[in-house]
């Protein structure tokens, strides 16, 4: 889901959650998994760094900087999540 889309669908399920009124045990689950869901976003982004460190040393430097875009761009993403969950703006 790229930016632009992402912040609609966050107050979107904001709008949702205050109708529904999530259980706090539903809610901690969520929680827990995002905290995951993170954790593995920022494990995608140091593989996707190490194949371009891999792939610039190969001499594949087209495919390099592709590598390290992607993970540049996950970078971004798990930045903007770590910043939700943690209430820092």
């Amino acid at each position: 889901m790229d930016k632009e889309n992402y912040l609609p669908q966050v107050k979107a399920n904001q709008k949702l959650a205050t109708k529904r009124r999530l259980k706090p045990s539903c809610l901690e689950a969520i929680e827990n998994e995002i905290w995951e869901s993170l954790s593995k976003l920022e494990h995608r982004v140091e593989i996707l760094m190490a194949v371009s460190d891999n792939q610039q040393a190969s001499g594949c430097h087209e495919l390099a900087e592709a590598y390290k875009k992607q993970a540049m761009k996950s970078k971004a993403y798990a930045q903007s999540i770590r910043k939700l969950l943690t209430g820092v703006t």
